[in-house]
């Protein structure tokens, strides 16, 4: 575990994260960038879950947005309670894609951007994988060993130990996704 928080301390530093320092009872590493709260963790596999990365940012956000790609005919998520579905007209992609959000939230600005939605289909692959913005954070959640993921990559259906370069790989398009979106609605640091 030491060389994975070690790989994660090393890039949340080569993207500027600064006093960066590991929490020790997770593992996850935490720093900040341009006054945003960051952390990455890594969750191990248990029971039907793959193992999975998450990236989250505190922001100051206007509303909620959650995005899921479709996995099938059962993935669609249950709107009893948060934001409605909704259908976004400058996204091309919106039949591939579950998307949640509030009225309020500016989804042109969003989406209309190529940068966004090709980092958007560069990370949202396996039915666990997720990007949600609340008003306190920004989560993106990203499925390592799913296997719709190790097909997409063409990763080997069973290996030992863990792919550092691999969820380096990942933690960068996270990454990429997450600034795409601070950027592209103006999101502030959580005061």
């Amino acid at each position: 575990m030491s060389a994975l928080s070690e790989r994660l301390e090393a890039i949340a530093q080569s993207v500027g994260c600064e006093s960066t320092k590991r929490v020790w009872w997770s593992g996850a590493i935490r720093g900040q960038w341009r006054g945003f709260n960051v952390e990455w963790r890594h969750m191990a596999r248990y029971k039907s879950t793959p193992e999975r990365l998450q990236l989250m940012i505190t922001v100051e956000a206007p509303g909620r947005i959650i995005i899921k790609r479709r996995a099938g005919i059962f993935s669609k998520p249950i709107t009893w309670f948060g934001p409605a579905l909704v259908e976004p007209a400058s996204f091309a992609q919106r039949e591939e894609y579950w998307i949640r959000a509030d009225p309020s939230m500016p989804l042109d600005a969003l989406f209309s951007r190529k940068e966004i939605v090709a980092a958007i289909d560069e990370n949202l692959i396996a039915g666990f994988d997720l990007v949600a913005l609340e008003p306190r954070r920004l989560r993106i959640l990203r499925a390592l060993d799913d296997t719709v993921v190790k097909k997409k990559f063409n990763r080997p259906f069973f290996q030992w130990g863990k792919d550092l370069d691999f969820i380096e790989r990942v933690a960068r398009e996270e990454w990429r996704l997450a600034i795409g979106i601070i950027e592209a609605l103006g999101l502030r640091p959580l005061r």
